[in-house]
């Protein structure tokens, strides 16, 4: 799917037909879009379309509305309750719904802030133009006109926990959402692969009838090691309360930090293994570790099962057993490329 979904302005609508006459030859399925330029272009192109979280769509009026336009798909706007959800999905005829589930939310209702605009004092600067600089994630005092300061019990008071509903896809299911949204902006690679794999087996779990307690506590444990501010459940169920906000920690607040290790300098096909420059001598290696590898045509998860140091087998490398930078030969069973970096999650 193609992203479109920003405010067009006369200046830019024979870019945006270039880009969606481009996405056609190049058969994307589908663009994202709401402005009703973007629509009208891709209707004229006959490309699929979906409605945007962008245009807050929030009743079933302005549901019908895109489902007479043609959109096959409407994303609906996060402050929805589950049975506003649910009503919307049993009073439309074709067009599919697809709900958030799981990542940042906006302290705004999605879409209709102009905080970062404001800051920025450019329009440019605005989600609405897909540039939101976040400023609700900042540390801010409250002063009215009469120099009055008003005391809030920390300071980051629009700082939004992370949307998590990983403990209820039977509720999501039951309700016929079609489609599960995972937001992901600016994201590393690592975090995409943790919270798609979580949702895809949650997922599998529930059509199997598998779907645990004990299996909900996994995916959380394992959702809880990459980025998040905290989790909550959004609008499905009640209103977000004071609990719902982080005051005290500004952005990522896992205990797993990401840290560089080294690179790879040549791969052997053969024998499948790779010759590392170890850089980092604040990282300990050791049987049975977890490496991230990547790069511009790489992304692999490796448990390290050999580790070679001058033609010896070793356990581990620490900083005080050996020079950095350190050349060492890992056993990696897929293949890498020379300059990929490697890292590590480490509990900070």
């Amino acid at each position: 799917y193609l992203t479109t979904n920003i405010l067009i302005y006369d200046s830019e609508l024979q870019d945006l037909e270039n880009l969606i006459s481009e996405a056609k030859t190049s058969e994307i399925d589908a663009i994202i879009a709401h402005d009703l330029a973007a629509i009208r272009i891709a209707k004229r192109y006959n490309i699929k379309f979906h409605i945007s979280t962008q245009a807050n769509v929030s009743n079933i009026e302005a549901a019908k509305f895109f489902e007479g336009l043609g959109a096959e798909r409407i994303i609906l706007a996060r402050e929805l309750s589950l049975e506003q959800i649910r009503l919307i999905k049993h009073l439309l005829t074709t067009t599919k719904i697809e709900c958030f589930v799981h990542g940042s939310m906006c302290t705004s209702i999605s879409g209709r802030c102009y905080f970062s605009a404001t800051i920025c004092n450019s329009e440019q600067g605005s989600a609405n133009r897909g540039n939101c600089l976040q400023p609700c994630r900042r540390e801010w005092r409250v002063i009215d006109d009469s120099n009055n300061e008003f005391i809030y019990d920390g300071q980051m008071f629009l700082n939004s926990k992370d949307l998590c509903m990983i403990e209820y896809i039977p509720e999501l299911i039951n309700a016929r959402i079609d489609v599960f949204k995972i937001e992901g902006r600016m994201k590393d690679p690592l975090y995409v692969k943790t919270v798609t794999e979580c949702y895809k087996e949650a997922l599998d779990a529930h059509l199997s009838g598998t779907y645990s307690k004990k299996k909900i506590k996994n995916w959380i444990e394992r959702l809880s090691k990459v980025y998040n501010r905290g989790y909550h459940t959004g609008f499905y169920f009640t209103r977000p309360t004071v609990e719902d906000i982080e005051f005290e920690r500004r952005g990522n607040i896992s205990p797993f930090r990401k840290h560089y290790v080294g690179k790879i300098l040549s791969y052997d096909k053969m024998s499948k293994t790779a010759n590392v420059l170890i850089e980092n001598q604040e990282i300990s290696l050791q049987l049975g570790d977890e490496i991230i590898i990547e790069g511009s045509k790489t992304y692999m998860i490796e448990k390290i099962k050999k580790m070679i140091y001058k033609g010896m087998k070793i356990d581990k490398i620490t900083r005080d057993d050996f020079i950095y930078p350190a050349k060492i030969n890992l056993r990696i069973s897929t293949e890498v490329n020379q300059n990929d970096k490697i890292f590590m999650y480490v509990r900070t």
